[in-house]
This record gives structure tokens, sequence and C-alpha cells, in this order.
């Protein structure tokens, strides 16, 4: 590797561990998996690590196509075999899924579907640090879909006006004021620690016409009183603004999001959770619009895998490109609640270089009303684009189109409308990754070819090479071995335990997860039968095994919770929240040694 950084060394290692599970799962010739090893050492010698996070899967999006179309077509950046379209390097493996000519086989070896996909894309989600071009890249694109949006009139034609009637009957009688608002658990626009959250410092004339300060963020009458001079001296501001933020996403660069200010987040939440429970028990959107669970969404790819009844659709920019006017439109029917979305939605945001901007788009991702409000839209305007095309009747149409967020799963043979129809709205497609024809189909995180999960396993945290104080990293390290080992990945998750114990020294072996970090190995763990070092109690009190272990904990912060604004914080917070007074900070955790129940 030669004068490479411990970072591409340890990525590089694992990645050729990687290659040699699946060589062996593949029956990769000795003198071939030598060869493609050399080559990726090489590569990355070359190249850095963008080889792994940009190169391969770019080979990946190339396959992914291939898979749809039938034949490759073309892939850059590798050399060919001689006589053949194929690329050299995994082209063992690749001789199992395409003809020399670049033709699929039929049937391909799913095995090595399987296997190309795993390579490809392993290290496409490492996150990793982002740069000042990365942040004003994603910056511009920010700017360009409000500046598109700026100039999109939206059509008030008959899809319009069935999508708008589909979602007056779904929100029909429904009661805004009947909402139990509560905190978020990121960060706010105004600048609120967790453990400040519950002091509210501003009034904002937009909410108040909806949700007044007295009714919605004091405890009670008493509260009122108690505290009415101090209420009487918050600050009156007429609208919110938001604010822009980028955070790590994986090898591409950082993903933006919307912090809400404190008081915008407080509503919010009460109200995206009164809208989303009306979206999953309404008649019409039960079971084909959801939130809560992506098992609806994952069931119909691998069905649609085999069949082809079933297409999965990807939006792209999906909450960037819900124009204001959409959501306005749609909602007319609804007043009452088209008033209070309007008065729970920020306005502006402000950009990391201080500017502000007013918002064209309904609410950016970050909003807790941005993921319901965009998939019931998706939803009624892809049902009114089926009704319209086809003249089906409006029951029928409403079972073709499933939605979790911006993933849509629609029946092959009405998806063209779709694809046709919600451009005119501002709503784009991410063409590369809409699985229309072939076998393949992607949905909520889960790939399928043929009926098999063919969804690959990524590395997604740095490897610290000095003990780290984050417990997440060890953590995400340990479920990634569980991971692998489960997949058949024995020399990958072997080197990860070597790399885990070489900083926390020996771990227990259990049959399920437990309180401590342990590798799980169902069956075949026993309280008599653990690798030296390894303690383990009978704790006579509570009649029960424990075994010494690394416990992950949060850090927490405690503050006096005997005023009125914690109580009314820890009763709208829920059963799942922490003790009375105390309050978890983000993103800060840490290991302690504990005994825990073993779990047998």
């Amino acid at each position: 590797m030669g004068n490479h950084n411990s970072l591409d060394h340890t990525i590089v290692d694992l990645y050729c561990k990687l290659y040699q599970d699946i060589a062996d799962s593949c029956c990769v010739a000795i003198v071939e998996s030598r060869r493609d090893i050399e080559e990726i050492q090489n590569r990355v010698a070359s190249e850095g690590l963008s080889f792994l996070t940009k190169v391969m899967p770019r080979l990946g999006k190339c396959f992914d196509k291939a898979l749809l179309q039938g034949h490759i077509s073309e892939i850059p950046n590798f050399q060919k075999k001689s006589g053949s379209i194929l690329p050299s390097f995994l082209g063992g493996i690749f001789l199992r899924v395409f003809k020399e000519d670049g033709v699929l086989l039929c049937p391909p070896d799913v095995v090595a579907v399987k296997a190309i996909r795993q390579l490809a894309y392993y290290v496409y989600k490492l996150e990793m640090a982002y740069t000042e071009s990365d942040t004003s890249r994603v910056i511009e694109d920010f700017l360009k879909t409000e500046d598109d949006l700026g100039e999109l009139s939206i059509p008030t034609d008959s899809v319009f006006a069935t999508a708008q009637s589909l979602v007056g009957t779904v929100f029909s009688r429904f009661d805004v004021q009947d909402i139990i608002p509560a905190h978020g658990p990121g960060n706010v626009a105004t600048g609120e620690e967790a453990w400040r959250k519950p002091y509210f410092s501003r009034i904002y004339k937009e909410i108040e016409k909806v949700y007044p300060f007295t009714e919605y963020f004091q405890y009670s009458l008493m509260h009122v009183c108690d505290e009415r001079e101090a209420m009487e001296s918050l600050d009156l501001l007429g609208s919110g603004t938001a604010k822009v933020v980028l955070v790590p996403k994986d090898s591409r660069g950082p993903r933006l999001i919307s912090c809400e200010p404190l008081e915008y987040q407080w509503i919010q939440q009460g109200l995206s959770r009164k809208v989303v429970d009306r979206i999953e028990s309404h008649s019409y959107t039960k079971g084909h619009v959801n939130f809560t669970s992506q098992m609806v969404n994952r069931h119909l790819a691998l069905v649609g895998s085999v069949s082809g009844e079933w297409v999965t659709l990807d939006m792209k920019e999906a909450s960037d490109r819900v124009h204001l006017d959409l959501v306005k439109g749609l909602f007319a029917h609804n007043p009452e609640v088209l008033n209070a979305l309007l008065a729970t939605r920020s306005t502006s945001t402000r950009l990391p270089d201080g500017r502000v901007i007013e918002l064209k788009k309904f609410a950016p991702m970050g909003s807790a009303l941005c993921f319901p409000v965009e998939a019931l839209i998706f939803w009624s305007l892809s049902v009114a684009a089926i009704v319209d095309t086809y003249r089906i009747p409006q029951a029928r149409a409403r079972d073709m189109v499933y939605v979790y967020g911006d993933d849509l799963i629609i029946r092959s043979e009405v998806y063209a409308a779709v694809l046709e129809h919600l451009p005119r709205f501002g709503l784009l497609f991410n063409t590369a990754k809409c699985c229309t024809t072939g076998s393949f189909r992607e949905s909520c995180g889960l790939d399928a070819y043929k009926g098999v999960d063919v969804t690959p396993l990524k590395l997604r945290r740095v490897w610290p090479h000095r003990r780290s104080a984050d417990s997440r990293v060890y953590t995400s390290y340990v479920s990634h071995y569980k991971e692998a080992y489960r997949r058949g990945y024995y020399r990958l998750a072997e080197t990860i335990k070597l790399m885990v114990e070489a900083h926390l020294g020996t771990l227990p072996i259990t049959n399920s997860d437990i309180g401590v970090l342990s590798w799980v190995h169902p069956g075949e763990a026993a309280p008599h039968h653990q690798p030296p070092n390894v303690k383990i109690r009978v704790n006579r009190a509570l009649f029960i095994l424990e075994v010494f272990g690394w416990q992950p904990y949060s850090k927490q912060k405690i503050v006096s919770s005997d005023d009125w604004c914690t109580v009314l914080s820890r009763i709208n917070s829920g059963p799942e929240a922490c003790p009375a007074g105390v309050y978890t900070i983000p993103h800060r955790s840490y290991l302690k040694r504990g005994w825990s129940p073993f779990g047998v």
C-alpha cells in the first residue's frame, strides 16, 4: 500500500477480506482472485479511496442498469477482457451473470448478482469528512431547486381536481386542535440545548392564530397565572426562520437538512403525529401510505422482482420539490387543516453563510410535517393520474399505489401515467433508480432480484485508530460484525472482531443481543464456555446469570425538574422519555464496564 495512510489501509484490508469471502462463495479461481486483489490494492494506491467510494459504485450502477435493460452497454474506468465487453476485474463473477457480449444470461446466477452488488456498494455509504466544494455544491443545488419552484405554475386540471378531492376526503372532519405537542430529538434553529427546550422564549403570531400560547405552550391555568409576567415579556414575532445545516451523509458528500425554531418544532411534532395517525387509519390510505413500517413496500418490491406486476419509482429531491402552492391547492377543501399547516411552517431559512431566503417549497427535510405531507401528495397525485389516464374506478386505482415517503410502488400496467403527470407539478423522478423493467426492484432500503434479497452490506463508520471516546463507533462495528457473520462473510467478520478487541479487550459470546457489547452466535454460546478474561457471575439477589462487559451510555445532563415547563414537557414526551429533569445530550456517548444479564 506504499505511503497511504492508516484509514486507506484499514478500509482496503476490510474490502479485501470481503472479496475473499465472496470469491469463495462464487468459486473464483485462485489465480483470478489474486489478480483482483492486486488490482484493488494498486488502484487504491494510485487513486485513493475514491476507487472504492466512487468508481466501484459507478460500476454498481452500470450493473443495476444492465439488470433492468437485459444487457451491458458500457462499463467505464475498467479494462475489458480480450474479445469481451465485460471487465477483466471480477470477470469470473460477471460471466455467471452475462455472456461475453454483455447480454444477460437466462437465467443469471443470483449469487453472482448479489456478489457484484456487494463489492460495488460496500464502501458507498462510508461517512467521510466533506470538503468546501462539497458544501458549495449542496447549497447551490438547494438554491437551484428554489429557483425552479419559483418558475413553476401548478396546473389545475382534472388530475389536480381528483387529487384535491382525495386529500379532502382523507382529512374530512379532521380536528387540528386535538394534538399533543412534543419536542423533537434534533437541534433547533433558535439554538436551545435539550435541557433548555421546555422554556419557550417567543410567541409567533402565525402559530398563535391556530395554537394559542396559553393553551398549547403552558400546562394549565395555574401555570398561566404563576408565570404571567414572564409570558408578557416574551418576544412577539411574526413567523419563524429555519436554519440550514449540513450533516455527514456518505462518501458522496453531506446531506442538507433544516433545523426548525423551537416553538415551531413543538407544534409540528404534535400535528405530525395527528396527521400520520389519520393517514394510516383512513380507509383510502390505510396500508397504502405508510410511516411506521416499511414492510409493505419491501414485500411488494420482492414480489415485483419475480412477477413484474409491481414497479418501484424513486423521487428526486422529493421534499425540496413539494411546492407551497401545490399544498395550498390540494388542501383547499380542508381550510382548517391548511391553516394549521401554514401556521406551523417556517416561511424562510438561513443559509450557512448567513443569507436568509424565502422558501417556495412547503417544508424542507427537518420539518416534522415534511414527510407525511409529501407522502400524501405523492399518493394522491399518483392515484389521480391513473384515474385520469386509464379511466378506471378510483377505488381500483387506489389499490395500485403504495407510498412510503419518496418510495413509490405502482402496478406495472399503469406506472407510465405517474411518470408522465407528476413532473407537471414540479415532482421529478430519479430515473436511474426507477425499476420498471427486468427483474430488479429497490424500495425502502431493500434491493430485490428475482425474489431474492440482494441488498449489500455497507460499511458506514470510519475506524478510529486511536481509542475513541464515542461508543457509537464500536457499537456500529459490532453490529457490522454480526451482519457480516450472518451473511457468511467470515473473514470480514473475524477481521472486525480483531480490530474491536484490540481496543476494548475480549468481548463475551452470547446467544442474543444483551446489555453489553458481545459477539452473537445463536446456539453456540454458553456461560461456561467463554473466551479468556470474560467474567460471569450469579446474581443471587435476582437469581440470574450476569456477564461483565462494555455498556454504551449516552451522556446526560440533570437539571431542576420542579417547574411548570418541565412538567409540561415531561407529560407530553410519553413513557419512553428519560426520568424527569434528565436530558440526553445528542451525539455524545461513551462506554463503561458493568454487569448485565447474560440473556440465556
